[in-house]
C-alpha cells in the first residue's frame, strides 16, 4: 500500500478499492441495485459512542447552508458520487439542493440535521489542520486523501459520510417533485419503474397535515 505524506500526516492511498465502473469492479448501478449501499448507512450514527454522538449532534442555529457550506457539501457529494460516461453525478441529480430541503423539512430528526451541519464544520477543521486550506480549495488527490482518512480513521467521519451517501441515494431515487432526480435521470439510469400514483406538488412530504 502506497502512503502519501502531507502536512506531517500519513494518509493511506486506497483508491484501488473504489466501487467503480469498468476494470472488472462492481459498477455503481449494480451496487445500488443490490441494495447494500443505502442499508449500510442507517445504523452508522447509532453505532457511535454516546459522548461522540452527543458532540456531533449538538444543536445548531442552522437554518440554511451558508455559501461556503453549500460549496463544501456540493464538492463532497460530487467526490462521493461523480458523473460517469453513462451515469449521472451528484450535481446532475441536484443532490445538494435535495439535502438542504430534506434536513430543513418539518419533522426531520434534529440529530440528523445537526450531524450533517456539524460534520461540514469538522471537515473544514480537518482540512485546515492538515492542508492549511478549506476543503473546496483542495485538489482531487488531497480531497480523496482527507475523505478516506476521515472514513477509515474517525468514527464521526464514517458516520457523517454515510449520511451524505444516504441522502445522495435518496436524491437519486426520489420523485422529481421533490427537486431532485430531474427528468427522472436517476430512474432512467437504474431502469427503475416508479410507483403510481405519483405525488402531486401539494401532497409531498412536509406539506401533508
Amino acid at each position: 500500500m502506497r502512503t502519501v505524506k502531507q502536512s506531517n500526516e500519513s494518509f493511506p492511498d486506497e483508491s484501488s478499492d473504489d466501487v467503480s465502473t469498468g476494470g472488472g469492479r462492481l459498477g455503481r448501478r449494480s451496487f445500488l441495485l443490490r441494495g447494500g449501499a443505502a442499508l449500510a448507512t442507517v445504523t452508522a450514527l447509532a453505532a457511535l459512542p454516546y459522548a461522540l454522538r452527543k458532540d456531533l449532534t449538538r444543536e445548531t442555529s442552522f437554518v440554511l447552508f451558508s455559501h461556503l457550506q453549500q460549496q463544501t457539501v456540493s464538492t463532497v457529494q460530487e467526490h462521493l458520487f461523480p458523473q460517469g460516461p453513462d451515469s449521472p453525478g451528484a450535481a446532475d441529480i441536484n443532490a445538494a439542493a435535495y439535502l438542504e430541503w430534506a434536513i430543513t423539512t418539518p419533522g426531520t430528526d434534529p440529530d440528523t440535521r445537526n450531524t450533517i451541519v456539524n460534520g461540514v464544520g469538522r471537515l473544514q477543521d480537518a482540512s485546515r489542520e492538515r492542508f492549511d486550506a478549506v476543503f473546496v480549495d483542495l485538489d482531487d488527490e488531497r480531497s480523496e486523501q482527507l475523505l478516506r482518512y476521515l472514513a477509515d480513521k474517525t468514527r464521526w467521519g464514517r458516520a457523517w459520510l454515510s449520511l451524505m451517501l444516504y441522502y445522495i441515494f435518496e436524491a437519486l431515487l426520489s420523485d422529481p417533485v421533490y427537486g431532485s432526480n430531474p427528468n427522472e435521470i436517476g430512474w432512467r439510469w437504474l431502469q427503475h419503474q416508479p410507483g403510481f400514483p405519483r405525488p402531486p406538488a401539494d401532497k409531498i412530504y412536509g406539506k401533508l397535515r
